[in-house]
């Protein structure tokens, strides 16, 4: 479609997550105070330092090296087994973990500027990797059309932006997590679709969850409170101009679009029309000369003068065809939004959308409606959440307090990671729902609905769940002693 672009690019900088947007808050700071640079010589001279690399590696390095390392190369092996877009976004995921790692190792030798993280001097340092988790994300949104692999790709895209705890202070172990839970939402929709098939893709989706938790681990080993700076280190500004970057430049711009062709030119047997209004007027002032053109009627055809005319049957006028009722004017597709007011939160009218709501309290209620082919994401703890008329909406949550509501919706997926007391489906045809290890004691209590579906959890098998269908079949019997009574059995499912 037309506007392919802008949109892509709407949603791109929507699914950048935390970690791009601060990577970009940082760019845009040193934008307004970045020095004017002097007229350059013809020929730069000769660096008189060079950067002097540490003699051994720090342990924050042989860290990364030793337990990040490893679990890195066992995705990029899975993903060249699947081959095409999945590994071209595993090449991109592997030179956002290079960028990651040079950033580990120059903290290492460095000292954090004095305006921390928003100085000019760090800003060169983020872009690659920034540019990297961009690249990820776009290849997602270039390719929504692969359905086979569209899930693998939204996987990746969904984990990469935990490289951004780089930016994070205080707590960058935790955001990992979340980064990582949200990766696992499409993982598993990979392992579905494939334990019964191809266990590739299963092997995939689990090395790369497992990149993230290793990720994790290593995060709150080595960098607790946030990326660990050489306290009495070089200046980064005078590291950074010691030698020649390691960092490639960014990619050129796409080229301009091939310009439309010249007009065709006009067909050889066209000839120009004569005349115009002149001729018309020319024709009006014939005066009594405007009749000789006519053609003189002969008598033979005349129904007067020649019976045999009268005996015909008169020409009767062909009816113009009715012409076909208008069809009905399409509903108007109601504006999307999402608002808060008070403490209810109200998402409606997205069609094929990632939404994520993060800034919530214990006691926000989120209510989702008319939303189609959307992934809707809940992060934190929440009093409830309620679908209502959605079509193919998926919906990741934390934990409620209260209930999670589905009422007249088809073919929903809700993933509970932490634990809710209640699930209540009301006239709803297809549904999946994934509960944690902690979500077990959850209710679920189902109406007028079909197609339903449980997954727990496997013990000792992480990312693999156990399918149980609910059952949509009840046997009624009656009996009569004193009063009449039904007893209701449910049918069950076989296997």
């Amino acid at each position: 479609m037309s506007t392919t672009g802008i949109g892509n690019l709407s949603t791109l900088i929507k699914r950048l997550e935390a970690a791009t947007s601060r990577l970009e808050d940082i760019a845009i700071a040193q934008a307004g105070h970045a020095p004017v640079p002097s007229e350059a010589p013809a020929v730069a001279p000769v660096a008189e330092t060079t950067r002097e690399a540490p003699t051994t590696d720090a342990l924050a390095v042989s860290a990364w090296d030793a337990d990040v390392g490893p679990a890195l190369a066992k995705f990029v092996e899975a993903s060249a087994a699947i081959g095409t877009l999945v590994a071209e976004q595993a090449a991109e995921v592997q030179a956002a973990f290079g960028h990651t790692r040079d950033i580990v190792q120059t903290a290492t030798v460095c000292k954090l500027p004095a305006d921390g993280m928003a100085s000019p001097a760090v800003a060169p340092l983020l872009q690659p990797l920034q540019g990297s988790i961009q690249r990820i994300v776009e290849l997602r949104e270039k390719n929504r059309g692969e359905k086979a692999l569209f899930n693998h790709l939204s996987t990746v895209s969904e984990g990469i932006p935990a490289l951004g705890w780089i930016a994070v202070e205080k707590t960058p172990a935790p955001y990992t997590a979340d980064m990582k839970e949200s990766a696992e939402f499409f993982a598993n929709r990979v392992i579905k679709e494939h334990k019964d098939g191809d266990k590739k893709h299963v092997v995939w989706a689990r090395s790369f969850t497992s990149l993230l938790d290793t990720l994790r681990a290593y995060v709150k080993a080595h960098h607790t409170t946030g990326l660990v700076w050489n306290a009495s280190g070089q200046d980064l500004a005078s590291y950074a101009k010691g030698g020649a970057s390691d960092v490639p430049p960014p990619p050129p711009p796409p080229p301009a679009g091939i310009p439309p062709p010249p007009p065709a030119p006009p067909a050889a047997g066209a000839a120009p029309a004569a005349g115009g209004m002149d001729a018309v007027f020319g024709q009006i002032n014939q005066g009594e000369n405007i009749t000789r053109s006519l053609r003189r009627v002969d008598a033979s055809e005349m129904t007067h003068k020649n019976p045999t005319l009268r005996k015909d049957a008169p020409v009767v006028a062909e009816k113009p065809t009715a012409l076909s009722a208008a069809p009905a004017a399409a509903p108007k597709k109601k504006p999307a939004s999402k608002v808060l007011e008070g403490n209810k939160w109200t998402v409606e009218n997205y069609v094929k959308e990632q939404i994520v709501i993060d800034q919530t309290e214990l006691s926000h209620t989120i209510n989702v409606f008319n939303c189609d082919e959307c992934v809707i994401e809940v992060r934190g703890k929440v009093n409830a959440v309620s679908l209502v008329s959605c079509k193919k909406t998926s919906v990741l949550l934390n934990t409620l307090v209260s209930s999670l509501e589905i009422t007249r919706c088809q073919s929903f997926t809700a993933q509970i990671t932490g634990q809710t007391p209640t699930v209540l489906v009301d006239n709803t045809d297809g549904g999946q729902i994934y509960l944690s290890d902690d979500g077990l004691g959850t209710e679920v209590v189902t109406s007028k609905s079909s197609a339903l579906n449980v997954s727990i959890p496997v013990v000792g098998v992480p990312g693999e769940y156990e399918e149980l269908p609910l059952p949509e079949q009840l046997m009624h019997t009656f009996a009569r002693k004193d009063r009449a009574t039904v007893t209701t059995h449910v049918v069950q499912h076989a296997g």
